[in-house]
């Protein structure tokens, strides 16, 4: 009986030794699922961050809760065209008495080859960047965005100064490049082409003559010029309808210009002429491989801005409206994350 009584401590000592491995086992295996559920855990929120960042990086945007990337092959070209008529020079100072006149984004899908343009009213009010006298940003100010070009000498700086009220207002779309042109540059550039042919939407009577209200006319270097700039003195004298010139010009240039045929290229002289009146951050090189392929393309649509002119201070004011820029602006520039 002795060595039953024995045998029987033995096995409950045993059982419970058993039952404190088993215990013991079971709480390693639970702390080992916990922390191998929180470093995956811990993997997924990573690999989260990290895509935020790649998407923040490539300039995705998040509209009505659906991901849009940039579109990719796609190149946005701001053309700044500036309110006087000599050759580019350096004011020498923080500042200078040019503002931009018109602004045009164009947009070129070398994808699809095609182009499509931007119109942006010179009265638009954004915020402007302002350079102090040493020439570096001093802030920004609530101003029409023509004015955006009168910080700096009159040269690349008041371009990208440009640049960057235009990123403003397109909420952080930051244009690819720019060419700013003198008033001359219109006429040679009409000319090159051999003339763009409208009909002619307003009565100029006093301002040139040769430019009759209805008729179809091939503008020729000066009716050109006058043709998309002139305001003051037309019945209608708001930028909008003068907008509506330099659209029907653009177009009608684009028609030109396709009529041409792929064997078009500028003469010598006609470049070395526009040289003067015409500054770029494209190397020469990069601007006639441009014109060349463009050359080519499809120009489709002009868009301009909704919103509202009214009368400020002193000057007409156009105000935006933000819900359909907005919109416009995913159309434009975005395309849906596959």
């Amino acid at each position: 009986m002795a060595n039953i009584r024995i045998n029987l401590k033995l096995i409950r000592r045993l059982s419970v030794v058993l039952l404190v491995l088993l215990c013991l086992g079971g709480g390693i295996v639970s702390i080992s699922l916990w922390e191998s559920n929180k470093k995956e855990q811990a993997m997924l929120h990573q690999n989260e961050v990290d895509e935020d960042a790649r998407r923040r990086r490539e300039g995705w945007v998040e509209y009505k809760g659906e991901l849009y990337a940039p579109k990719s092959d796609f190149e946005k070209i701001l053309i700044i065209g500036t309110d006087k008529t000599e050759p580019f020079a350096p004011s020498n100072s923080y500042n200078n008495d040019s503002q931009a006149d018109f602004l045009l984004l164009l947009l070129v899908n070398h994808k699809n080859e095609t182009l499509e343009v931007l119109h942006i009213n010179r009265d638009t009010m954004t915020y402007v960047p302002i350079l102090g006298v040493t020439g570096q940003y001093a802030g920004t100010i609530e101003a029409q965005i023509a004015l955006a070009y009168t910080y700096g000498s009159g040269m690349s700086d008041s371009c990208e100064n440009t640049v960057d009220a235009v990123s403003t207002l397109l909420k952080v779309v930051v244009p690819d490049h720019y060419i700013a042109l003198r008033m001359t540059a219109v006429g040679i550039i009409n000319d090159m082409v051999g003339g763009v042919t409208v009909e002619v939407a307003d009565d100029f009577t006093g301002i040139d003559d040769t430019l009759i209200k209805g008729e179809n006319v091939t503008l020729k270097g000066e009716q050109a010029l006058n043709y998309i700039r002139a305001r003051s003195g037309l019945e209608d004298s708001t930028n909008i309808n003068r907008m509506n010139r330099q659209k029907q010009f653009l177009e009608g240039f684009s028609n030109q210009l396709k009529s041409l045929g792929d064997d078009f290229k500028p003469s010598s002289s006609d470049l070395k002429k526009l040289s003067d009146y015409v500054i770029s951050d494209f190397e020469l090189r990069e601007l006639e491989d441009l014109f060349n392929n463009i050359s080519e393309y499809e120009f489709t649509q002009m868009h301009d801005i909704a919103g509202e002119a009214k009368k400020g201070t002193e000057y007409v004011e156009f105000y935006p409206d933000d819900e359909k820029l907005t919109a416009q602006i995913v159309e434009l520039f975005y395309e849906k994350a596959g």
